[in-house]
């Protein structure tokens, strides 16, 4: 009975291999798909594969260098510059371009980050809100905005409204020669990104106490204190401000 059992087994087996032989199961795996069924028929996939299997090599293209732009050495052409788009730090952050405000020569210089949308809309850094705000604080201790020299760091507006801290070096470099240019008696400077940008500290400490800049030749006093706009969104800072503004004018020429 034992024998009669594995005689049947071994008739099973035999019946489900030839079965698979007849199938096209005589191989071993490949890697291309094998019809099971069609014994004998040629795989088109196969004979459409090309020869090499590398990819086609890929060639850079090499994007030639601008050519540097010499910074001009007097503000007026500068202004134009910028007004055209030219390829200046901070002026290939949005489509509109918005200049220095003042003349080409002040006793105070002014330093913010960047223009507010409405500064755009007039033309103008001193017309807007902030500007207008500026212009009451300066008054209080006798200094008439007008004659005053205003710039930003970025003379275009990132869609952001702030300047990625990647971009501080180059724009700080390209104020300081603006610095030179002006060549005022001393310098405001107003928030944090100009703060960190031209004394590498943060707006509470820089406020401490009047700090230098030292470039060209010549050491400016320099006082740090908050933005207009700042102090539009968070009045309760206006006395902060005050005090910083009755600091700057008893301890500098002005």
């Amino acid at each position: 009975m034992e024998q009669q059992g594995q005689f049947n087994a071994s008739r099973m087996v035999e019946s489900l291999s030839g079965w698979w032989k007849l199938a096209g199961v005589d191989s071993a795996v490949d890697e291309l798909p094998v019809n099971l069924l069609d014994v004998g028929v040629r795989n088109e996939t196969a004979d459409k594969l090309p020869l090499s299997t590398q990819p086609a090599p890929v060639v850079a293209k090499i994007k030639p260098s601008e050519p540097k732009l010499e910074w001009p050495t007097d503000i007026e052409k500068l202004r134009e510059l910028i007004v055209s788009g030219a390829p200046l730090p901070g002026n290939g952050f949005g489509t509109r371009h918005l200049p220095s405000a003042g003349p080409s020569k002040a006793e105070v210089m002014l330093v913010s980050d960047v223009p507010d949308e409405e500064d755009f809309d007039r033309a103008s850094l001193t017309q807007g809100t902030s500007g207008q705000l500026l212009r009451r604080m300066m008054h209080a201790i006798g200094i008439d905005l007008d004659k005053c020299h205003w710039a930003t760091l970025a003379t275009t507006r990132p869609y952001t409204g702030e300047i990625p801290e990647s971009e501080y070096a180059d724009l700080a470099k390209f104020m300081l020669h603006q610095i030179e240019i002006i060549r005022p008696g001393s310098v405001i400077l107003l928030g944090s990104t100009a703060s960190f940008a031209l004394l590498g500290e943060e707006l509470m400490k820089a406020r401490q106490n009047l700090g230098n800049i030292n470039h060209g030749g010549i050491t400016l006093p320099v006082l740090t204190t908050f933005h207009p706009r700042t102090l539009i969104a968070r009045p309760a800072l206006k006395a902060q401000a005050w005090r910083d503004l009755q600091m700057f004018a008893k301890r500098s020429q002005v």
